[in-house]
């Protein structure tokens, strides 16, 4: 029982690291995540950053806010719009 609990403790501290590289792998100008909520009024959505765990709202056209929904896992290639984040792909 022992050695099961620590190889579970082990397998799980083997992929800690693994998700928190996961933006910086991904490259620059892009982030990854889970989506909290769209506003599609408003033009904007917000997810919550697979390596900071910080929720991060992006800009959006209608186009890419369509199917757009809380809970999915996205990758969002996006651009700096003065100070804000334009979406200009999501995956």
């Amino acid at each position: 029982m022992k050695r099961k609990v620590l190889g579970i403790i082990s397998a799980v501290l083997f992929a800690l690291p693994a998700v928190g590289l996961a933006c910086s792998a991904a490259g620059e100008g892009v982030h990854l995540g889970e989506v909290l909520g769209v506003d599609k009024a408003a033009g904007k959505f917000t997810i919550r950053d697979a390596q900071t765990g910080a929720p991060i709202t992006f800009m959006a056209d209608d186009g890419n806010l369509n199917g757009l929904d809380a809970g999915a896992r996205v990758t969002v290639e996006f651009e700096e719009a003065g100070e804000a984040l334009k979406a200009i792909g999501i995956k």
